[in-house]
């Protein structure tokens, strides 16, 4: 989408390139922003739900936050509770861990991180996505190369094994739409384990159509 275009307040799907610009590369100058740069590595190549907060500070970006669930929490300690602790005086404590219930299981809670991306990244939220060629290009070179010297049985299983996990996140989005872009990167995998399938050993030295992954 383009800057103009977009509405503050308003939900959008934001598609994450597999290869994240640099200044989205770099840790962060603060323990949040840390924080967000790694949720952000975390769903390249995949489709998020974001909300649009603000325009961002440099031309044709904008600032989206989203939920993500947090399983560890930190608590700051009051006077009465140090004390009670038999904790030194004159100095703050904060309890960092895993909040259980009374049967063991953690407790999750949600979160807001914030990103500053470029609009482009933005697509109406129901709009259907397509597989960017970058991603596309990824996914094939990963099927290239892990079909290397594979006979066309092991090839056959691969394949086979691809369309189930196809089924299976295509499951997925009957209840998570994100899952959305994960249904095209599974298509892509079990069409190019099927076109490997017709060769007899598999060598993507040998194959013109391989893709190989940059170094």
């Amino acid at each position: 989408m383009r800057t103009r275009d977009v509405e503050i307040g308003e939900t959008y799907i934001a598609s994450i390139p597999q290869r994240l610009p640099q200044e989205l590369r770099r840790p962060g100058e603060s323990a949040e922003q840390w924080r967000a740069n790694m949720q952000l590595h975390l769903v390249r190549g995949r489709r998020i739900t974001v909300t649009v907060t603000a325009l961002g500070d440099q031309p044709d970006t904008v600032i989206v936050s989203r939920d993500i669930p947090a399983g560890r929490v930190a608590l700051r300690l009051t006077a009465e509770q140090g004390a009670a602790l038999d904790l030194a005086k004159g100095q703050e404590y904060e309890i960092d861990g895993i909040v259980r219930d009374a049967h063991g299981r953690a407790i999750v809670f949600p979160t807001t991180v914030f990103h500053t991306i470029p609009a482009r990244w933005l697509h109406p939220a129901d709009e259907q996505l397509v597989l960017q060629p970058d991603t596309e290009h990824f996914h094939r070179a990963l099927v290239c190369r892990n079909a290397d010297g594979m006979t066309p049985a092991e090839i056959d299983r691969a394949a086979e094994k691809a369309l189930a996990q196809l089924h299976h996140v295509r499951g997925l989005t009957l209840e998570d739409p994100n899952v959305d872009h994960s249904v095209l990167t599974s298509e892509a995998d079990h069409r190019e384990w099927l076109r490997t399938a017709h060769l007899a050993a598999y060598d993507p030295r040998a194959d013109p159509d391989a893709v190989v992954l940059s170094q």
